[in-house]
């Protein structure tokens, strides 16, 4: 059993993050449904679909946008109501 601390961070265990090659700087996204939370890694594929609303006839984002953009989706996640 894994205790959430103040800042709602709690510590992967080896075992999980070598199931699923997590390393760390690995991307993750991190969602509720049906009560439970999953944690999936990111992959290339996974990134560039996330930013496919961003290359409407344009280059592929910069770094520093890419990382703008996760930082945006992930407090967004985070402040999404779960209670539907």
């Amino acid at each position: 059993m894994h205790k959430i601390t103040a800042k709602r961070q709690v510590t992967l265990p080896q075992a999980v993050c070598n199931a699923i090659d997590l390393q760390p700087g690995d991307y993750v996204e991190v969602f509720a449904r049906d009560g439970v939370a999953h944690i999936v890694k990111m992959d290339s594929d996974n990134l560039a679909g996330k930013f496919n609303h961003l290359l409407k006839d344009k280059e592929f984002p910069s770094p520093e946008k890419i990382k703008a953009t996760l930082k945006q989706h992930a407090a967004n996640k985070f402040l999404a109501d779960d209670s539907h």
